[in-house]
């Protein structure tokens, strides 16, 4: 396979992954939907189209836990700054008091997860 197709479909991948439909992602690298399609019916570009989704989604996640800390630790300081208008304290207050559900529902299914993979673990001999 020629290096110019090698490259047309690992760009090809990236747009997929980005959720962009196979008539774009042709027209963009410079083959036709169809092709695009093929492609997909190959199990192994499938796969690394979904592992270039699977990247892009966890350095996502990893940058919304800086932001997140960044928040929180803004909130914090609103929130004891005595000099801060007590209308602001309040709304910063109650905005934190609303995210704690959706946080320990997170937390909660995060460690039902690792739980679960665990067992997995165990039944498969130590395997993954």
């Amino acid at each position: 396979m020629s290096s110019d197709v090698l490259d047309r479909k690992t760009r090809a991948a990236v747009l997929l992954a980005r959720g962009m439909p196979s008539e774009r992602v042709g027209r963009d690298v410079g083959v036709t939907g169809r092709t695009v399609r093929r492609w997909l019916d190959d199990p192994a570009f499938a796969e690394r189209v979904q592992e270039i989704r699977h990247a892009t989604l966890a350095e996502t996640v990893r940058s919304l836990e800086t932001v997140a800390r960044h928040s929180v630790a803004v909130l914090g300081k609103v929130i004891a700054d005595d000099d801060a208008p007590r209308a602001v304290r309040v709304r910063a207050a109650l905005g934190v008091l609303a995210a704690l559900p959706n946080i320990a529902a997170h937390a909660e299914l995060e460690e039902r997860l690792s739980a679960l993979e665990a067992a997995e673990a165990c039944r498969n001999g130590g395997q993954p």
